[in-house]
């Protein structure tokens, strides 16, 4: 056998056996349909179940009290400017604090400002006030219960209705 057989048998042998290795790194010979069944999620967290505590009204305040006093506008007196703006007031109840936007003598106006505020995920309602033979409606937005944000508020209502409104505070 020739000198230059024997290097050919053996440059096809190299050759050959670089193919075999570097063939399947370069190309994916596994079925293109088979479906990897491996999980890789983790295994689902032991939960336990947690009891909830329903909450209980302070004992001092009775029922019908909570439920007048929420919408009831004759017993909020204008804000002062150096209160908390967080606070409890004599029966560990949170301060609430509202804002006067207007009084309306036409209703459809002041079903139209309150559309407005509700709108704009305002807590607004009316009351209505009798006031020398002339009925009023008073747009109110409210309760908070943080002056700040009440503030903050009233600043933006200002803007949207283009009107001067005032903040008050709940005595209860």
């Amino acid at each position: 056998m020739s000198k230059g057989l024997q290097q050919r048998i053996v440059g096809a042998l190299v050759l050959g056996a670089l193919g075999l290795v570097i063939l399947p790194v370069l190309f994916d010979f596994t079925d293109p349909s088979r479906i990897d069944r491996n999980s890789k999620l983790p295994a689902a967290p032991e939960i336990s179940a947690v009891t909830v505590i329903k909450a209980e009204r302070p004992a001092a305040v009775k029922s019908d009290v909570l439920d007048n006093a929420i919408f009831d506008v004759s017993q909020l007196v204008p804000a002062v400017a150096d209160e908390a703006p967080i606070a409890l007031n004599e029966q560990n109840l949170p301060k609430r604090w509202y804002i006067k936007v207007g009084s309306f003598g036409n209703k459809a106006n002041a079903d139209s400002a309150l559309t407005t505020l509700r709108n704009k995920s305002f807590k607004a309602f009316i009351n209505k006030v009798n006031q020398r033979d002339e009925r009023l409606y008073e747009i109110w937005v409210g309760p908070n219960i943080d002056k700040r944000r009440a503030t903050a508020d009233q600043v933006n209502i200002d803007k949207l209705l283009k009107v001067e409104s005032k903040l008050f505070a709940a005595l209860l």
